[in-house]
């Protein structure tokens, strides 16, 4: 029972190809997005660790993860796990800003609104899975075609 339970966890029961489409433009756009602001971090790893005063070891952890999380998420490859390592970056993100004292929206300066959407988007992918079109469903199908025909 747990087992299964985990199971539908990873991999949800799958969804319509309408939604599937809108899952895919979801891990695109948030994938490409995150891959883009991770490799900004990695290569200005010391400015950003100083920018939002955190330890050299974590800003590297959170550029890092962002890369590697955003390539996951655009292939739909581990897509729980990726979208978890990087929704936890902007839940440490949001939090750092509102501390800071950031307005939730705020043209002129850091807001946290645009780290809030980002969770918002990596928790949906958490919940609603990567949809049928990511490597994740390729995979999943053929386990559970294989534990079908041995059963």
């Amino acid at each position: 029972m747990i087992r299964r339970a985990l199971l539908e966890m990873v991999t949800p029961p799958m969804a319509t190809e309408r939604i599937s489409l809108g899952l895919l433009a979801l891990r695109v756009f948030v994938g490409v997005a995150f891959w883009l602001h991770g490799l900004g971090k990695t290569e200005e790893l010391t400015a950003f660790a100083v920018e939002f005063q955190i330890p050299l070891p974590l800003a590297a952890a959170a550029a890092y993860t962002q890369v590697m999380g955003a390539l996951l998420l655009i292939a739909g490859l581990c897509t729980p796990a990726a979208a978890l390592g990087l929704g936890s970056t902007m839940a440490v993100a949001m939090t750092l800003l509102i501390a800071r004292g950031e307005r939730f929206v705020d043209p002129g300066c850091h807001s946290w609104e645009a780290s809030a959407f980002y969770l918002i988007s990596t928790v949906t992918l958490l919940v609603a899975g990567p949809g049928r079109w990511s490597l994740d469903a390729l995979l999943w199908t053929r386990v559970r075609r294989m534990r079908e025909q041995f059963a």
